[in-house]
Order: structure tokens, then C-alpha cells, then sequence
């Protein structure tokens, strides 16, 4: 049985209501049984008032909005927008009043099970109606301003309010009776010998809508309003007849009453004012209850015939629509009114529900959207407005045309129209079929077409020439074309009248990222790629962003895991996709080791085969496990990379900056390239709108309008080779901040953080900087030489991608060629969106290149020499004085200051991996001195010499690894040997031992 609860009771268990007012007002209790005043709304002076009634329950009402009494119940109606049956669920929710299961069972119907009786066999339907429709009932099918509508405008004389409403509950009675609405009892289905019965309950209610058919046949919709299962809403019993027109009966028997009320000699068949064809039967008997006529489809199928607009055609003025708001209403109205198989269809007319009604949220905290629930928040004044300004999408009138004698115009045996255009119609039709303007920024407003989700910039020449194709379609007359061509209707002044669009180009999200193609839309996420319909995508993109190629989803090319050394591995399934082998390659940083150096002892056919067999692997048999690793990193890294650039997503924790560079160690500061760092944002930009800018100007940033070609619709911004100088920690703001554009000749805007583009850009050199902050803001990636010019000399061979494939990338590929490539693409963006931690390139090698750039070549080709193993000036002390005055003696820099010199000193033994100056060593404030002889440089004798004193003096020590600490000091003045030491050579002796 269905729990059952009064609301008697209900007050009972709150208090009189109070607790229920509570919700609304906190210190409702500070009020109760007082005269002070409160507020119930947003107000200046508080207007609301409480008081307690002769049942002992509260009562409150707003003097600032209206002055109603409201117990607790109709005040949730009221500030929820319910009606009285949800409003009950909600208070005893709140309240926790009976089980949850107990409220469930309030708002379904009571199933119960029985055996058949033996006369009632399987497959019969049984109805048992109610007497009466509850009052309940009718509220849950009808809003509150139908009741409002009803009591004021058919029963205003009426003084006493329970006999005004028990008039208007008795009107919508006979009304549900007048459209064939039944209310049930319950209804038995006899199955397999048994009797299944639904019952309705008193917030659960069960309608048969019953229709007679001709050749005395008939049908029945079950209608449950309140199922949760939207299939069990309705359903049908009977022969039913899915292009069945519920209504034309009343319409036909309306129009019959109508003539017998209204009409003539004049006019001895006048029409019905209109007809109006409701999406529903809900929506069909609110709109009737405010004196309309109406018709609604029996089914989904439905399908409105030229025939049958004719009929209602001859017994109505006009025939109007009043669809949802949603996306799916408005497009079947649209397709309904454009209809080529009749131009009638363009006559129908179309009553817009205000915007505004999807900003308050249905039962279900969905936006508002249709009849029933716009008839909760306005009047039936505002909807009469509605239908008086609704319009067809025919955009003309045609008059017959009169010579001046008053005799009709005829030509070539055919009467002669004149026509005119509608300004106001003209605008509704181009704003039905998608057309409006756009603002670009303060200065620039464009004209934009929308089609489905597909959006593109017109101009008005395009809108003229796509109303006069519409004509032209349509095989409508020349005068009418010819008035097309010369009306001033139909120019840029008019189109100003057009709506102002603002479509949602944001097709990501924090998980998610669409791709566009001309045949399918890809949905990306963690999970994988599903495939949706173009016509079922409900995400804008411009039409220029569409990927002009057509798609078919392949099966995983890769899958990522851990080994069981919980380092990355990488199985590839599919190298097909020719980009896809080009971040193989610029992975293989090992492959001269592997290729060349470990292939030297094999015979030229064994090389020959194992260079074929492996022409692509990324983790070869000759390459040990750390090796391979190495190079299967790299790979994911650029793969991550790649899917992280694709996804338009910007994450204020993730304000990275993608800098493909070389990985190969540079110990001669040259600049190169040649490496395939390009390929990169070359993949990237078949898929995204990528700004480019010239890295090698040092002044990129002092431009003031650097960024003037940079819009919401920029993907990415990628500045291409970097100079060695370039101001990277200039573009890191633009990584976590808005990006201001300043067009030459325009206003400066600018764009915020999340519709940003994303940063990139390729370098031959490493950044100088590699603090904590600079590594948390670039995403580096590692590019092998694999690909290389051999202009120096320095390889076997010259290598470019053209080597590899035969063929240009992406330039020269054909069909399958792309879709290997696409689904490569978005896999990787699956990738990234799988990982919750960056995947980072191995990151030795570039930090190499860092400290070499920092140091300079000048000080590491210095260092190489001073602190070889042949100079006995490692795991010792050397006076910090004497190498200071040793290197600017050799670079002939004069100008570095000791500070500078440290600074060095650190990144070369870091370079080296060498332990400079170990804590052991250190004093207390951190130094490393030793007290020993005080030594100078004898610039006359070019020596170091001492001057026979002692002090303490700053000194440096280089610790090679897994070596002993020693408190040996390298002493520089015994470098030279004086003249007089050398031994006299004596013949036949052994040749003297210097070291």
C-alpha cells in the first residue's frame, strides 16, 4: 500500500507550519504570535507578516508581493514553483516525515498482484474510472494561473471563494470530459493468469484519453504524468493510430457553435480566430482552459498532413504552434513550418514562449520549457500576448494586381499578384533559420549564420542570396523574386534588426574535448572515443574549424602501462599513422648507439636486416632496458604533450607551455636544427587554429601589437625558434593570466585566462633559467637527431621525414592516411586526459644543455682542461684565487667578478656530477678556508710564487664520486720546475722520471 499523509498531519508534525516557514525565514519563531514585521523577500522595509489561525496553524503573507495568506504548504508552492503534490514531497523531505521509501511510494502508483477469474482471459484490459477527478489531479495537470484564470474570468461575480473554486475545479472537469480525458481508478492487465493492477494514488494520478475511429474502431492513450519512466509515461490500447489529430472533433463541433453564435448574412460562416497545434495533450488542455482551440498529435510519429491544415484551414483564421523552448522543440517546429510539400506550411504560425521561462527550473530542476510550465510564472494575459504577436515564416503578401480601370491584371492567361515585403516577418524567418550578428569586441559586430551546431561568418549579400534561393527552391514566382532584388528590405541597415547571438564555442570541458568532421563528431575522454551523429551534437563550432576529412574510429593504436619496475612502457599495436612513426624517431635519442656503434661487428646484410626490422621501433633488441626506457619516455611525453595542446581546457594548475628542444647534448654552443621540432606544431595545426610568430626576434614582446591577431577562436600560439636570448619568462604570465590584444587602429581587449590560446614554441637552446618556477611552467620535450642535415659532417648520412615515408606529411596523404592519423591524434588526447600527473621527457640531457648555455663554452672548454684527471686539481684544495686569475688569464675575460665565477664553478660540477666544496669541509658560516702559504702571480716571470707568509685564504674542492676527502692543497707555485733542478744527462742512464 502507498504511505498516505494528511496535511493535518503534516502541520501537526511541524508545528503548525512554523517549521516548514522556517526554511525561509530563520527566525521565524522571533515573529510567531507578534506583530513585528519580516521580510520574505529582498526589500528595503520588511512587509511580511505571520499569524496563527482558529486551527491552531501559521500563516504568513508578503504585503510587498501581492498580501496572500500562505500556510506552510502554499508557501512552498509558491517559492518553489510546485504544485501542491510536490510540494508535500519536499516538506516531508525537509521534515523527515516517513521513510524515505514512504514518500516514494506517495508519488507512484499501488501495484498489487491477484490470480485472474476464469471469465477473464490473458491479454484483457480492465479500467475503472473515478466519479470524480481529485482536486489533486487536476492541479498536477493544470498550472496556477489556469486556475487563477478561470476563477477571475468565467466566475468573477462569484463573491464567495470556496464556490469560486469549487466552479472552476467543476469547469476543468467537464473540460477534461470535452477532450475525452477520463481519470482513473486503476487498470488490471490480465497476463500469463494472473491480474496485475495500477492504482492510482493521490499525488500519482492515471488518465485514458479515449478516441472513436472510423469503421467502429477505437483506441485509448494511458496517460501517467508523474512516472518516473519516461517509456510507462504513456502508452496505447485499442487500434491505435499513430497519425490520429486528438481534437479536430471539438475544433469541427466549435466552429459549428461558432457560426450558430456569431455568424451573418454578411459573413453567414465566420471562422474561429485560431487553431492551435500543441506539442502534448498537457499543453493542449492548459491552453484550452484559457479559451483556446486546440489540436495535439497521438503519437512521436505524428506527422501533419497538407490535408488536414486545409480542413482546419476552412473553419479558422489561423493555424498556430506553441513548441518547447529546448533545442529539440524548436528544431521540429522549424522542420514542421518549412515543410516543401505545400506552401501552407509557411503560413502557420508560431508562438514564441519567452527566454526568460528557461531561467526557472521545472520539477525536475531542469529548465522551464513549454506551455504548462509558463502558465506557472505568467498570466494568461501574457500568453493571449504571445499568440496576438506570433508570426508565420512566409515573408510576403500577395495582392491581385488592378489596371487602372479596376479590372484584375491578367498575363499570359494567369491573373497578375502584386507583392509585398515584411519587414518584421523577413527578420523572424532569418532568425528562424539561424541567422544573427555576433559582437567580435566593443567596435566590431559581424553577421553569423547558424546551422545546427555549425556556425560561419556571413556577409549581407549572403543573407540576401540565401532568402532568394529559399524562393527560388520553392519555385515561387519572378514579380516576387524582382521584389526581392529591389527592396531596400533586404540590405545591412535592415539586418542591424537581427538578434544578438552569442553561441558557445567551448566544446571541452575538464574532462572531455569534441573533435569535428565532416562525416562524425568525436566525444574524447578518459574512458575513450565514442562516435555521435552531426546532427546530434549539441556543441557550436565554427564551420572553419571542421576537419575536412571523413573519420572512422579505429581500435587502440597504443595502450600505456607500467612495467614491473612501475616505469612507463608503451605497447604499440598500430604504426600505420606516418605521424605517429615521427614521434617514434624523434624519440630514438640511443639510435646511433643502437644503429651504429653496437652494429659495427656485423656483416652488412646482418646490419641491413636488423636497420629494416627496427625501422620504427622505439624499443630496440640492441638497446639495454634503461636505454629503452629512456626512449619510450620521450615518446609518451610528446604523445601527452600533443593530446594536452589538443585539449582547449586551460587549468590554472596546469599553466604549461610546450617547448619541444634537443635532447642531444651541445658542447660547441651551435644552433642547428634540422631535428623535427616543427613536426610537432605541423601535427598540431591540422586540427587547431595555430597563431605562429617568429621566435628569432629578441623585440617579439616590445610590439605592442604582437597579439593583434589573436581571438577567442586561437588554439594556440606558437613561436617558432626561439633565439638563444629569447624572454621566455615574458610569456609566463600569459600561461596563468588574460592576454591583451591591441590592434592596431582598435580598442585593446582583452582575452580571459579560459578562452586563452595555449602557449608552444621550439628552441635550439635550453633556457637559461631552470628554477622551480620556470620547470613548472614549460612541458620540455626531448627531440632526437634521428632527423639531421649533415652539413658539418658530423653523421653518415642526411636525414628528413621525406626519407622515411616518401612522401610530405600530411601534404601528399590520402584518405586512409588521414583517418590513421586523426584517430593517432585523438588517442593521444585520451592519453593526456587519462593521466592525472604530467609525463615528463627524461630530463638529463636538456638540463646539460642548460648549464653549458649558463656557464659558457668558454668556461667549460677552461674547466675541461684545469680540472682534468692528467692536472692533479681534483679531490683537493685548490686556492680559490689562483683558479679565479687562471681562467680570466686564459679566457681573457677581465670583467667577471668572483661571484660570477662561483655561479659557474656550481653548474659545471653539477654538469660533471662532481661534489663542489663538500659540507664536511665547510666552517661554521659555511666557507671553505684553509690557513696556508699566501701565494701571488709574478706577472714579470709569468709564475705563481710565495711570499713566505701564511693566512687563511678561500679555497675550492672538486670531490670525485666514491672518493676519500683529503686535506691535500694543490700547490701552483710548484708547477714549473727552476732552472737549476733539471738533472745533467749522463750517457748510458735511464731517461728522468718528471712526475
Amino acid at each position: 500500500m502507498n504511505y498516505k499523509i494528511t496535511k493535518e498531519e503534516i502541520f501537526q508534525k511541524t508545528n503548525g507550519g512554523l517549521d516548514i516557514i522556517q526554511h525561509y525565514v530563520e527566525d521565524i519563531y522571533d515573529y510567531a504570535d507578534t506583530k513585528k514585521k519580516f521580510k520574505l523577500h529582498e526589500e528595503d522595509t520588511p512587509s511580511s507578516s505571520i499569524k496563527k489561525t482558529s486551527d491552531g496553524n501559521y500563516v504568513v503573507a508578503d504585503f510587498g508581493d501581492g498580501g496572500k495568506w500562505m500556510n506552510g504548504i502554499a508557501l512552498v508552492q509558491d517559492r518553489e514553483k510546485v504544485d501542491y503534490g510536490e510540494a508535500i514531497r519536499i516538506v516531508c523531505e525537509r521534515h523527515n516525515i516517513g521513510t524515505s521509501e514512504q514518500i516514494k511510494s506517495m508519488y507512484q502508483a499501488d501495484v498489487s498482484t491477484s490470480d485472474a477469474l476464469p471469465d477473464q482471459a490473458d491479454g484483457t484490459w480492465i479500467f475503472e474510472p473515478l466519479q470524480e477527478v481529485p482536486e489533486n489531479h487536476l492541479r498536477i495537470i493544470f498550472s496556477k494561473m489556469v486556475f487563477t484564470y478561470v476563477e477571475y474570468s468565467y466566475y468573477k461575480d462569484i463573491k464567495d471563494p470556496a464556490e469560486k473554486k469549487e466552479k472552476a475545479l467543476s469547469y476543468l472537469r467537464k473540460l477534461l470530459i470535452k477532450h475525452h480525458w477520463h481519470c482513473l481508478e486503476s487498470y488490471t492487465i490480465i497476463k500469463n493468469r494472473k491480474a496485475i493492477k495500477f492504482s492510482a494514488s493521490e499525488f500519482y494520478p492515471i488518465f485514458r484519453i479515449e478516441e472513436n475511429l472510423e469503421n467502429d474502431k477505437s483506441f485509448s492513450k494511458i496517460y501517467q504524468p508523474k512516472s518516473k519512466d519516461k517509456s510507462r509515461r504513456f502508452f496505447y490500447h485499442g487500434d491505435f493510430d499513430p497519425q490520429f489529430l486528438h481534437g479536430l472533433k471539438q475544433v469541427k463541433h466549435a466552429h459549428q457553435e461558432w457560426i450558430e453564435s456569431e455568424g451573418t448574412e454578411a459573413d453567414p460562416e465566420p471562422k474561429l480566430n485560431e487553431v492551435i497545434f500543441c506539442t502534448g495533450g498537457s499543453d493542449a488542455l492548459n491552453i484550452a482552459a484559457l479559451g483556446y482551440q486546440v489540436i495535439y498529435p497521438s503519437s512521436e510519429y505524428f506527422k501533419l498532413k497538407k490535408e488536414q491544415i486545409f480542413e482546419i484551414n476552412k473553419v479558422s483564421k489561423a493555424l498556430m504552434t506553441c513548441p518547447d523552448l529546448d533545442a529539440t522543440g524548436q528544431k521540429q517546429n522549424l522542420r514542421l513550418c518549412l515543410t516543401d510539400t505545400s506552401p501552407l506550411f509557411l503560413d502557420i504560425r508560431t508562438i514564441e514562449l519567452p527566454e526568460a521561462l528557461k531561467r526557472h527550473p521545472d520539477q525536475y530542476r531542469r529548465p522551464s520549457k513549454d506551455v504548462r510550465d509558463f502558465l506557472k510564472h505568467y498570466k494568461a494575459r501574457d500568453f493571449e500576448n504571445l499568440v496576438n504577436t506570433s508570426l508565420m515564416l512566409r515573408f510576403w503578401d500577395a495582392y491581385l494586381a488592378f489596371d487602372r480601370s479596376g479590372k484584375e491584371k491578367i498575363r499570359n492567361g494567369k491573373l497578375v499578384y502584386e507583392y509585398k515585403l515584411s519587414t518584421e516577418r523577413v527578420l523572424n524567418f532569418l532568425t528562424k533559420a539561424g541567422f544573427g550578428r555576433r559582437k567580435v569586441n566593443d567596435e566590431t559586430i559581424e553577421f553569423i549564420h547558424i546551422d545546427g551546431n555549425l556556425v560561419r561568418q556571413v556577409r549581407p549579400e549572403d543573407i540576401k542570396a540565401y532568402l532568394l534561393n529559399f524562393l527560388r527552391s520553392r519555385f515561387l514566382p519572378e514579380d516576387l523574386l524582382n521584389v526581392m532584388h529591389r527592396s531596400p528590405i533586404l540590405s545591412a541597415a535592415s539586418f542591424e534588426s537581427l538578434p544578438t547571438l552569442d553561441p558557445d564555442f567551448r566544446d571541452y570541458d575538464i574532462s572531455t574535448q569534441y573533435m569535428f568532421f565532416k562525416n562524425i563528431t568525436w566525444k574524447i575522454t578518459a574512458a575513450g572515443i565514442e562516435e555521435i551523429k552531426n546532427e546530434s551534437v549539441d556543441k557550436m563550432v565554427w564551420e572553419a574549424k571542421i576537419v575536412q576529412q571523413k573519420v572512422k574510429k579505429l581500435d587502440p593504436m597504443f595502450t600505456v602501462g607500467r612495467d614491473d619496475q612501475n616505469k612507463f612502457k608503451i605497447d604499440i599495436h598500430n604504426m600505420d599513422c606516418m605521424f605517429f612513426r615521427v614521434l617514434i624517431q624523434t624519440s630514438r635519442v640511443h639510435w646511433r648507439k643502437e644503429l651504429e656503434d653496437n652494429l659495427e661487428d656485423l656483416s652488412n646484410s646482418e646490419r641491413e636486416k636488423y636497420i629494416k626490422e627496427n625501422k620504427f621501433n622505439i624499443a630496440g633488441p640492441n638497446l639495454s632496458y634503461v636505454e629503452q626506457q629512456d626512449q619510450m619516455q620521450h615518446l609518451l611525453s610528446k604523445m601527452y604533450a600533443f593530446g594536452y595542446m589538443m585539449h582547449r581546457y586551460k587549468s590554472m594548475s596546469r599553466p604549461w607551455i610546450v617547448l619541444p628542444m634537443d635532447d642531444t647534448p651541445n658542447n660547441d654552443g651551435g644552433s642547428y636544427g634540422g631535428t623535427g621540432k616543427s613536426l610537432f606544431f605541423l601535427g598540431l595545426s591540422q586540427i587547431r587554429n595555430v597563431l605562429q610568430l617568429d621566435g628569432k626576434n629578441e623585440s617579439l614582446f616590445n610590439d605592442n601589437h604582437v597579439f593583434e591577431q589573436v581571438t577567442v577562436n586561437t588554439d594556440i600560439i606558437y613561436i617558432d625558434d626561439m633565439a638563444r636570448n629569447f624572454p621566455m619568462e615574458r610569456t609566463f604570465s600569459m600561461t596563468t593570466g588574460n592576454i591583451t590584444v591591441n590592434p592596431k587602429g582598435k580598442t585593446r581587449t582583452s582575452i580571459p585566462f579560459f578562452l586563452s590560446p595555449k602557449l608552444g614554441g621550439t628552441t635550439n637552446f635550453s633556457p637559461d633559467d631552470l628554477s622551480s618556477s620556470t620547470l613548472r611552467r614549460i612541458l620540455f620535450l626531448g627531440m632526437s637527431n634521428w632527423y639531421h642535415n649533415n652539413k658539418m659532417g658530423m653523421f653518415n648520412e642526411e636525414r628528413k621525414p621525406i626519407n622515411d615515408f616518401g612522401k610530405e606529411l600530411f601534404l601528399e596523404y590520402d584518405e586512409t592516411e588521414w583517418n590513421n592519423s586523426l584517430n593517432f591524434m585523438a588517442q593521444c588526447c585520451q592519453l593526456y586526459l587519462s593521466q592525472p600527473d604530467m609525463i615528463e621527457a627524461p630530463m638529463a640531457n636538456i638540463i646539460d644543455r642548460s648549464l653549458t648555455n649558463n656557464m659558457g663554452f668558454n668556461f667549460l672548454a677552461w674547466a675541461e682542461v684545469f680540472f682534468s684527471k692528467e692536472s692533479g686539481r681534483l679531490d683537493c684544495h685548490i686556492p680559490s684565487a689562483y683558479a679565479f686569475e687562471d681562467y680570466k688569464s686564459d679566457s681573457g675575460i677581465k670583467t667577471i667578478t668572483s661571484n660570477g665565477f662561483n655561479q659557474k664553478m656550481k653548474m659545471y660540477a653539477q654538469l660533471k656530477h662532481l661534489n663542489l666544496n663538500p659540507k664536511e669541509l665547510l666552517n661554521s658560516e659555511g666557507r671553505l678556508t684553509k690557513f696556508w702559504d699566501e701565494i701571488k702571480y709574478d706577472t714579470r716571470d709569468r709564475c705563481w710564487v710565495k711570499n713566505n707568509r701564511k693566512k687563511a685564504q678561500s679555497m675550492i674542492y672538486l670531490q670525485t664520486k666514491d672518493t676519500p676527502l683529503t686535506d691535500r692543497i694543490f700547490d701552483p707555485t710548484a708547477e714549473l720546475i727552476p732552472a737549476d733542478g733539471f738533472p745533467i744527462p749522463e750517457p748510458g742512464t735511464e731517461k728522468p722520471n718528471f712526475t
